[in-house]
């Protein structure tokens, strides 16, 4: 362990580079999201087409060789990308093809007359969407979004096959060079958990759940969505 803890600076950086991965391609794939979902609950054949092709491709195929896909295969078209761009990109796409379905749930849920008591009312589609319906579907969905984030800082793991500093890119590292495998995993094992604990306790204190006697099994929210 003293051998491990001389490494903790080196693991709190990749922390930060995993979280700053996280944060980036949360971001770009709540906007992909968003409009997808919206997009997808339009009537238009034109529009549902491609939308659907994206959200079953990206869902249909592992992350992994979307990954390999967006570094070493569009270098080949002239576009050239940095590890860190790479996997932005990556990630973006496939987080927003899963948050393209939540905002879809969510503009399904949605009463339809207060869509056409704002058209009355004078409003366009568009301040329809921002004024009245998207606020409300965020509150709404904003549980299953936490808990997408949490997947998405997992699948950040990932991004050490691109040579990104990331948690695991740094264990492997400290593990091969001091010979501790079970310290060296075991330390980002525990700061992926404690991510986790903090967005999980964060969606139940917003969703308002305080159903009590619930089993560890239930307030951890294994086995459900967080």
């Amino acid at each position: 362990m003293r051998m491990i803890s001389q490494y903790l600076p080196d693991f709190f950086e990749a922390l930060f580079e995993t979280l700053k991965v996280a944060a980036l391609s949360g971001v770009f794939a709540l906007i992909i999201g968003t409009v997808v979902g919206i997009i997808s609950t339009m009537k238009s054949k034109l529009a549902i087409i491609p939308v659907g092709i994206y959200t079953g491709f990206i869902r249909s195929t592992p992350l992994l060789v979307q990954l390999y896909f967006v570094h070493y295969g569009l270098p080949i078209t002239g576009i050239m990308l940095t590890s860190f761009q790479s996997a932005i990109i990556a990630f973006s796409l496939n987080s927003g093809a899963y948050i393209s379905e939540i905002v879809r749930g969510g503009l399904a849920s949605m009463d339809k007359g207060q869509s056409e008591a704002s058209r009355a009312l004078g409003l366009s589609w568009f301040q329809t969407m921002r004024l009245i319906i998207l606020p409300q579907v965020f509150k709404k969905i904003l549980p299953p979004l936490i808990s997408q984030f949490s997947y998405l800082i997992k699948d950040t793991s990932l991004a050490a096959v691109l040579v990104i500093p990331e948690l695991t890119y740094t264990a492997r590292k400290i593990a091969a060079r001091t010979y501790m495998p079970f310290e060296s995993f075991g330390v980002p094992m525990l700061m992926y958990f404690g991510i986790y604990l903090i967005l999980a306790l964060l969606s139940r204190f917003i969703s308002g759940k305080k159903e009590p006697g619930r089993s560890a099994r239930r307030w951890f929210g294994f086995g459900k969505v967080v």
